[in-house]
């Protein structure tokens, strides 16, 4: 995997990019943390002959900072600036794997974008954006009270690190990720998903014909796994949500099988 730098609508994100190739699979990390979540996956995708693309989000990792918060910070900002990117390096399809906030960005992507061939969500509950809608996949504790706080205190992000990853010792890349996030990518993408900006979420998986997997960790305690297990699909792969042994970070936590499933899944969406 190389680093770069690539420029999109005025934005440069850091990007880890395999070497390119006919087939791209799109890694979308989380709130405050950074497309390094992701190392645990690289190779296996590698191995099977995928070309992988790990951008920081704007306002996370080695990407800039939005001069214009309100509009990026959002499911559609962010889904823009990814398709964006994947159209720059040339893929006219490609597969997404979304975690958490990730997830949220590619199910805006399959609502907006015919490119998109398979979507993976893991911690990610399809909902709908206004408060109800969140209120019925989200649990509201401590740590879920973060997600859209503007500033955070070296606390703030001890615990918001210890319950993404599912760890009682935080490591020190993904606190240094936490702490180098711009506070208004929370604040913003918490207040225009809550008002309603972006995709209907439940009617995307509902309606949209393309493959999609849930890998969920049975433990995570962001979202209601019954409500997750309880939505209507219309193509998810295996009839419903693949349960792992997990938190809510399973790509991390169980990479071994998190990746066998991740790759069934991509051999069976083609």
């Amino acid at each position: 995997m190389r680093s770069r730098k690539r420029a999109i609508e005025g934005l440069r994100l850091g990007v880890l990019e395999s070497a390119p190739g006919t087939i791209g699979v799109l890694l979308i990390h989380g709130n405050s943390s950074s497309k390094e979540v992701f190392a645990g996956q690289f190779l296996a995708l590698e191995n099977d002959g995928f070309a992988v693309v790990a951008p920081d989000l704007p306002g996370h990792g080695a990407s800039d900072w939005s001069c214009t918060p309100r509009k990026t910070y959002s499911f559609p900002g962010y889904a823009a600036l990814l398709h964006g990117l994947m159209t720059r390096l040339g893929y006219r399809s490609y597969h997404v794997i979304g975690w958490s906030l990730g997830g949220h960005i590619g199910l805006e992507m399959l609502a907006r974008y015919r490119e998109v061939r398979s979507l993976a969500l893991t911690g990610t509950p399809p909902v709908r954006l206004n408060p109800e809608g969140v209120g019925a996949g989200f649990r509201w504790t401590p740590s879920t009270a973060l997600a859209g706080r503007q500033r955070f205190s070296p606390d703030d992000c001890q615990r918001y690190v210890r319950a993404m990853m599912g760890t009682n010792r935080a490591s020190p890349v993904h606190l240094r990720a936490a702490t180098v996030t711009d506070g208004n990518a929370r604040y913003w993408m918490v207040r225009n998903g809550m008002a309603g900006v972006g995709a209907d979420e439940v009617q995307t998986v509902g309606t949209d014909e393309r493959p999609l997997a849930i890998l969920q960790g049975a433990r995570d305690p962001f979202l209601k796994i019954d409500y997750v297990q309880g939505l209507r699909y219309r193509n998810i792969w295996r009839g419903g949500p693949v349960l792992l042994d997990a938190g809510h970070a399973p790509h991390w936590q169980v990479p071994a099988t998190f990746n066998r499933h991740m790759r069934e899944f991509l051999k069976h969406a083609g």
